[in-house]
């Protein structure tokens, strides 16, 4: 593997730190607004948030075949993300070595190698030799002392996967992808692990004028905003009351990260297709299924930007449906994101279950869906207050001390991390400004 390197820290990163330890106090529930829209604040967030974490990149089922890639984005850096025919999954800087340009200008593609279309270098895509330069044109002639391969191999990134989902990392001495995850495993499990799951279609992708913390932040530990931002889902008695967003669990797991697990009454049975419930039993411990059986919504995200959800459960003729997506809010700047979302389904599914779940995600979320259309109003319209705050020094802060006085149930919940009765709370909030504080001031 290959170390990018990343820019020298200047004095005013110095000065900026200064200022984040002193204005960002999670711990008392207080967040000030500059951190949103200061270029400043961005540049070093790439360094020491971006540069370190490790970062969704892919689902397993996106790269099926040997030679199948997609082209991706860690931090600011394209990426290529590539099975070989080893079945290895691995990550590269998208960026030749003989000039810098980038080699897959697609966004998805499969092949036995990527040729530069600047001056042609082709590395290959696939075999032992996977990012190897492999040829240049005219290379007797313009290089007659030959090239060495080892030396223009294309930059790797560390990349794991975890039940079908891949990150990758440039931090090559960090802690491994479940040591990252730690608790979060748990809960992944019952999202993504409970039955071999597909990536239907490709990602949806489009750009929101906001800045990435303020959708990942709602992911992690925002269901307040359901009663008023979605208050529409009563109006069309698709929900019992505006409160939907209220009865469940909301799970501190640490390290950044957070959920709200919804639930109904045991009693009410199952809201899943019968017809994967033995799979469910195969992959899930007792408890795990137990909760999986109960749950009528699940958001959350994974530090730093990868958001999930199960939206509320409605009743679409006779039956139960959802329709499970992964967010990746992806930083085009201090004050832009682009919004990347995938549909995800169970591949053995019934054809109902799939059919009714894709048209569901289509018509709540995405780019026309009914809840982006209220979510994304409001964090532009925050940001737009972030970048008008800039100026006017920390006088300008967010209150976050939702369940700050309250106690975590203990074991009267069987999943692990610092978990609550009821769904209003903002301890993962706090959680999720710690671990970001903690890096933002951590040098090395």
């Amino acid at each position: 593997m290959y170390t990018v390197v990343m820019r020298h820290e200047t004095a005013t990163s110095v000065s900026l730190t200064d200022r984040i330890r002193d204005t960002v106090l999670p711990d008392e529930g207080r967040i000030p607004m500059f951190i949103y829209a200061d270029p400043d604040v961005y540049s070093l967030e790439l360094q020491r948030v971006f540069g370190r974490s490790w970062l969704f990149v892919a689902h397993e089922s996106e790269i099926p075949d040997p030679g199948s890639w997609v082209q991706r984005t860690m931090g600011a850096a394209s990426v290529i993300v590539a099975r070989g025919e080893d079945g290895i999954i691995r990550t590269f800087l998208n960026s030749c070595r003989h000039r810098g340009m980038k080699l897959a200008c697609e966004d998805f593609g499969q092949g036995k190698m990527w040729r530069c279309p600047y001056h042609g270098f082709a590395y290959a895509s696939t075999g032992e030799f996977m990012g190897t330069l492999v040829g240049a044109p005219y290379e007797r002639i313009a290089y007659p002392g030959g090239l060495d391969r080892d030396a223009l191999h294309l930059i790797e990134a560390r990349c794991e996967r975890y039940q079908g989902l891949v990150f990758a990392t440039w931090n090559l001495d960090g802690p491994s992808l479940e040591e990252y995850l730690g608790p979060m495993t748990w809960y992944l499990d019952v999202l993504v692990g409970r039955a071999e799951m597909e990536v239907v279609g490709v990602p949806q992708k489009w750009v929101i004028p906001c800045a990435w913390k303020f959708p990942s932040e709602n992911f992690t530990c925002d269901a307040y905003h359901t009663a008023t931002a979605h208050a529409f889902l009563a109006k069309l008695d698709l929900v019992k009351g505006v409160d939907f967003g209220r009865d469940g669990y909301h799970v501190d797991p640490g390290n950044g990260s957070g959920l709200g697990i919804g639930v109904h009454p045991e009693e009410d049975g199952s809201y899943f297709p019968k017809e994967l419930h033995d799979e469910y039993a195969s992959n899930l411990d007792a408890d795990q299924l137990r909760l999986l059986h109960r749950v009528k919504n699940f958001h959350g995200n994974l530090f730093p930007n990868l958001s999930f959800l199960i939206p509320n459960f409605i009743k679409v003729g006779d039956d139960w449906v959802s329709g499970m997506m992964l967010r990746l809010w992806q930083p085009m700047g201090p004050d832009k994101i682009e919004a990347w979302s995938w549909h995800l389904v169970e591949k053995k599914g019934p054809d109902w279950w799939k059919r009714k779940g894709r048209a569901t995600y289509v018509q709540t979320f995405g780019m026309s869906g009914m809840f982006d259309q209220d979510d994304t109003e409001n964090w532009e319209l925050q940001t737009k207050n972030a970048v008008s705050a800039l100026p006017r020094d920390d006088e300008v802060w967010m209150h976050f001390e939702m369940g700050i006085h309250l106690e975590p149930l203990g074991d009267e919940f069987p999943g692990p991390g610092d978990v609550y009765d009821g769904k209003y709370s903002e301890s993962a909030g706090r959680t999720y400004y710690r671990h970001w504080r903690e890096l933002m001031l951590e040098e090395r």
